[in-house]
């Protein structure tokens, strides 16, 4: 599904069934109009430089461990595209203008600009976690949401 209007981020399974390792392994399949798509497991979304960052729900602070969502797509070959005065205005950061829509295995859908998730322009702070206060997500746990 190859359009220049957007993109398509499938969350597979990123949510964890149990403690232990993965079963099924959580993938998440990013699609789309990207340079290269393909499957990432946790360990390959670790590799992108996982980071812990705070999230405030109901007045109760959390530890929540993930990627930043422009890690996964700067991994698949996004990029805002060039800009300056010799670019014409409807080539100037053609990346900003399409848009990511993350799947959760729920059918859960959140849609974002390319642009509100790059830290250069937006200030949306997107983040594919698989932990929250050390403990790996559940199925059925996980929202869009923010603090």
């Amino acid at each position: 599904m190859k359009t220049a209007a957007g993109l398509l981020l499938l969350l597979a399974s990123l949510t964890l069934s149990s403690a232990q390792a993965l079963e099924p392994p959580a993938v998440l399949v990013v699609t789309g109009a990207l340079p290269r798509t393909g499957a990432l497991g946790q360990q390959d979304l670790e590799a992108l430089g996982a980071s812990t960052v705070e999230w405030v729900e109901h007045g109760k602070r959390h530890r929540v461990t993930g990627v930043p969502i422009e890690k996964v797509l700067a991994a698949f070959g996004f990029a805002p595209g060039p800009r300056g005065k010799e670019v014409p205005v409807a080539e100037k950061r053609a990346g900003w203008r399409k848009v990511l829509v993350a799947v959760g295995r729920d059918g859960y859908q959140v849609a974002l600009s390319c642009a509100e998730v790059s830290p250069e322009i937006g200030a949306t702070k997107a983040f594919l976690s698989w932990s929250v206060d050390g403990e790996p997500l559940r199925q059925g746990t996980g929202r869009s949401g923010s603090s």
